[in-house]
Parts: C-alpha cells; sequence; structure tokens
C-alpha cells in the first residue's frame, strides 16, 4: 500500500499576495469608483492612487481582497484552486468526506492545505459543491484564534446566499467544522494501480486549468490582455455540468447581459475596455456590429461608466439558451432599459 502522502508538500510553503495593477479597475478607467478590496480589508492595508500598494505588515493575509475583486487583480502566491479540486477528487473513492485546511493552522490533519479561507468567493465553494462528489469539511476549528477569525462569519454568509439565489443545497456540500469533535478525518491509501490512477487525474485536472500560465508574465501584465477570472472559469465550468433547474439559476444570478440604447454610435471603445474579452466587432455583415459573450463577463462594468454616450447598461441575469455565444447586441430605446 502506498500511503497519501503525495503531491501536496509543495502546496504552501510562503502564501502571500500580489497585485497585477493591468487588471485593476480603477487602473484601466481612472473614473471607476470600485472599492471592494479596499471596503473588506478589516485591516487598511490596501490603498489605491498610482498603483494598488498592499502594506505586508499591516495586512493579516484574510484573502477577502483577492475572493472580492471581479477581475483578479489580486493573486495568492503558494495556493492554485485547480490543485486543490484535483487533489479532492483524486482521493473521493477512499475518503467519504475530505478535509481541508488552512495553512496557518500547522499540523492539523487534513488532505490539501490552503491559504486563509476568505479566499473562497461564492463562485469557488460552488466548484466545490459540484465538481467533488461527497462533502468537503472546511476545517474551521482554529479560526476562533486567528486575527482573522471573522472569516467563518464571511464563508458562512457566502454559502447562504448561494443557496437562497440557486436552491443548490450547498452546506450539505460544504461543511465548515468549527468544534474539533466534529470533525472526521481519515488518512487515505491506495494500492499501486489506485496511486496512478489518481496522479492520472490530477495531472487533467490542473491541466485543464493552468493554460494560461505559459503565457509571458509581460503578455498577462499588460492592459489590452484579455483574461477571463478565475471565479468566472469556475462558473462555466460548472453550468456545463449542473441539471437544469442549478443551470437556469446560475444563469440567472451569477450572468449577465448588456443591452446598448440609440445612443451607440458604434464606436467600439468598450471593446477595448473591457479586460475579459466579452465584446467584439461582428464584421460579417454589411456594417460591423457589436457582439457579447455572456459567460466571459464578470459584470465590472467598466464598458458602462466609459461610453461617452452612456449608452451601455450591464444587467444581471442572462435569458439566452447558450451564454457561451457571441450574441449580436440590438440598439434598443432608452425607456426600455
Amino acid at each position: 500500500m502506498i500511503k497519501e502522502k503525495l503531491i501536496e508538500k509543495a502546496l504552501i510553503p510562503g502564501t502571500f499576495i500580489g497585485t497585477n495593477r493591468s487588471r485593476c479597475l480603477r487602473m484601466r478607467y481612472n473614473r471607476n469608483e470600485c472599492r471592494k478590496c479596499l471596503e473588506l480589508c478589516s485591516s487598511g492595508a490596501i490603498s489605491i492612487d498610482e498603483d494598488i500598494i498592499i502594506d505586508t505588515d499591516a495586512c493579516t493575509r484574510c484573502m477577502l481582497c483577492v475572493s472580492a475583486c471581479p477581475a483578479d487583480s489580486f493573486e495568492i502566491s503558494g495556493t492554485d484552486f485547480y490543485s486543490l479540486l484535483g487533489t479532492l477528487r483524486k482521493i473521493e473513492a477512499s475518503v467519504s468526506s475530505p478535509v481541508i485546511g488552512c495553512a496557518a493552522q500547522g499540523n492539523n490533519a487534513c488532505h490539501a492545505k490552503t491559504a486563509c479561507f476568505g479566499f473562497l468567493s461564492e463562485e469557488h465553494i460552488i466548484a466545490l459543491a459540484v465538481f467533488v462528489q461527497n462533502p468537503v469539511q472546511v476545517d474551521m476549528t482554529g479560526c476562533s484564534d486567528c486575527c482573522n477569525s471573522f472569516i467563518a462569519a464571511a464563508v458562512e454568509k457566502r454559502i447562504s446566499d448561494i443557496e437562497e439565489k440557486t436552491a443548490m443545497k450547498i452546506a450539505a456540500k460544504v461543511v465548515l467544522v468549527k468544534n474539533r469533535a466534529d470533525l472526521q478525518f481519515r488518512e487515505v491509501s491506495f494500492d499501486r494501480r489506485g496511486f496512478f490512477k489518481a496522479l492520472k487525474n490530477k495531472t487533467l485536472t490542473q491541466a485543464a486549468g493552468l493554460f494560461d500560465k505559459d503565457l509571458p508574465d509581460e503578455a498577462m501584465r499588460s492592459y489590452s490582455f484579455k483574461k477571463l477570472p478565475l471565479k468566472r472559469d469556475l462558473l462555466n465550468r460548472a453550468l456545463k455540468v449542473l441539471p437544469d433547474g442549478g443551470h437556469k439559476a446560475l444563469l440567472k444570478n451569477y450572468y449577465y447581459a448588456v443591452k446598448v440604447t440609440e445612443a451607440c454610435d458604434n464606436c467600439f471603445a468598450c471593446i477595448g475596455m473591457c479586460p475579459t474579452g466579452a465584446m467584439k466587432i461582428d464584421r460579417k455583415g454589411p456594417e460591423p456590429k457589436l457582439i457579447f459573450n455572456s459567460s466571459l463577463c464578470s459584470g465590472c462594468g467598466l464598458c458602462e461608466g466609459f461610453c461617452i454616450n452612456n449608452a451601455i447598461v450591464i444587467a444581471k441575469g442572462f435569458s439566452g439558451m447558450d451564454p457561451s455565444e457571441f450574441l449580436t447586441v440590438q440598439p434598443q430605446a432608452a425607456l426600455s432599459l
């Protein structure tokens, strides 16, 4: 038997938060007023002026800024969520309820360690519930003694919000364990055949999520580079496997539609401003048209704020059949918006 002492050792040695100013909405457009990271940072460690600055002495690494940013301008070094999913999936045949733990909690028994659980956005939590067959235990037994103790309530609220929006039984799939006596941990072991099968499955899962990491760093930090935020990618993947009911609820609450008024003059400046590539020009007809892909839209609103004609409106909810299709955006009368 080969004990489950696998590859996780490299997962979290020195976790820290980095920044990518080219992704920040306020850096991309100086009139944008996004304050999500500033409002959530209880230590006041973040400032945004000519750049995104994190005071490393004040920062408690609660990771709320990471989960809140709609454009992924904050990056966690040492944690790869696709690797985490791969780890949990490879042991699901052997463990009835895998345990994930916080790296700051020392040697607590768990199957995978992560940064502080503040990075678990609603999208991350949905992905855990959808892609891991068995309930996932989130070991929060040490949270009460941590400077980031407020994270437990934040994650609990996110689970409640998901259930309200989608009717998914998330609390039964992503279980927050606060008392040591309630934590159920079981060591994992594989026979030789099972070991190599699990390793193969993990590698495939990682490869599926890391497709953009081969790009040069300077390309990924260019203002012209279009990047799909991880949270949006997780939702798109979950959408493909959810049944109709869950599928519709996700489209209604987590996806967006773009509408334009007749004031739109097809200047297409919104395309350049969009950080994800959700907007493009369709040149197939006699006149170029604006087309939009809901699966690529994070709802950041940069296009809406940048439009000098005030002709664009971002609306929550997608009512079409396939959010991954590029659809023509038809101008509408202002009163119909």
